[in-house]
């Protein structure tokens, strides 16, 4: 959103156009930012020259004969899709974007820094992500603000999804600090265990009323369920709104909220774009690396007040980064770590 925010903003009468994949691509239809959505289902199956080929023939559906002044592909990480194929197949005259991880991307993909017209350097040093979008906008001459008012996440929903959030969730008006929890995340060594959640939302609410927006997908409803249950029992008033929501009126949900508590999840990112008070815990040792996926350093909260807490040192079997499946490393976190951050958060901006 940022980067498509410098772009609308420097060239004001320019179209345009968004390829993302299905999924995510709902979050964008209130983005005044995008001109045109492009679904895009990467083809990842097959011989690299089906793939070629049929990464080709979706270009040509997509943008017929239209050709595009500039194409720009902003992930800085390594890329097992077909993305820059697809580029070069919408007849951009200019396609911009970081050089390839050959050792990190399928063979079949081969020395895809050919395909690009200006080829970004990678730096020696990791960044968040939204600070690589920054390097992007440089590049391409686009002036970059941190400071946004309204937030820039403003731009994920529209009044209908606010209305429908609210509406949805059903807090009374005397709902205290609205505390929204993310309660899920893409690999189960992500998720903090529901007891320590308990135990943290406990512990908050016996210093001052709260109620809790639970916000996850489908498969995240067995635990939303549970920790709603278990909140409810001690006294606190629950919207569990897990699988209820899509991302854009979850994203309206969360702006309803003082504070957001997460594990590391793409609902993370979402509440620092809305400049929401934002804890993370992590997976990821403090002593791991800095490279790593699961690494704060690059893909942590980025607004102001937000916070990470993570274990102090991987547990046994772990070195650089947690390589377990189920929750492992993240065990050593407790709700003793996360309180005081969340105090800190609630009692006002940080710098």
């Amino acid at each position: 959103m940022a980067l498509l925010a410098a772009m609308r903003s420097q060239w004001p009468k320019s179209q345009l156009h968004l390829v993302v994949k299905p999924g995510p691509a709902t979050i964008f239809h209130a983005a005044p930012t995008v001109d045109r959505l492009i679904p895009w289902t990467p083809i990842n199956d097959g011989s690299a020259l089906k793939r070629q080929v049929l990464t080709a023939r979706q270009a040509l559906r997509r943008f017929r004969l239209r050709g595009y002044d500039l194409a720009v592909l902003p992930r800085w990480d390594f890329d097992d899709t077909p993305v820059r194929y697809l580029a070069a197949a919408s007849r951009a005259r200019s396609i911009v974007g970081f050089a390839p991880v050959p050792e990190r991307e399928p063979v079949w993909l081969r020395d895809q820094a050919q395909l690009l017209t200006d080829v970004l350097p990678r730096g020696t040093a990791p960044l968040l992500t939204v600070r690589q979008l920054r390097r992007v906008a440089e590049y391409l001459g686009l002036t970059w603000s941190d400071d946004r008012h309204p937030p820039i996440g403003t731009g994920l929903f529209d009044s209908a999804d606010l209305q429908l959030a609210t509406r949805t969730a059903g807090l009374p008006d005397d709902a205290g600090t609205i505390v929204g929890v993310g309660i899920g995340a893409r690999d189960g060594k992500r998720q903090w265990p529901v007891s320590t959640i308990l135990e943290t939302l406990t512990r908050v609410g016996e210093t001052r009323r709260i109620s809790v927006q639970i916000l996850g997908g489908d498969v995240d409803r067995a635990r939303s369920g549970e920790l709603a249950e278990l909140l409810r029992r001690n006294g606190i008033t629950v919207a569990d709104l897990a699988g209820s929501l899509t991302l854009s009126e979850s994203a309206a949900a969360i702006s309803r909220c003082d504070l957001f508590l997460g594990n590391d999840s793409g609902l993370q990112h979402i509440a620092s774009s809305l400049d929401i008070p934002t804890l993370v815990v992590t997976c990821h040792p403090a002593t791991g690396s800095v490279w790593s996926d699961n690494a704060p350093e690059r893909f942590g909260p980025w607004s102001q007040r937000s916070r990470v807490i993570q274990p102090a040192s991987p547990a046994d079997g772990c070195t650089d980064e947690c390589v377990a499946r189920e929750p492992h490393c993240i065990l050593a976190v407790q709700a003793a770590d996360a309180i005081p951050a969340l105090h800190e958060l609630l009692s006002g901006p940080t710098d």
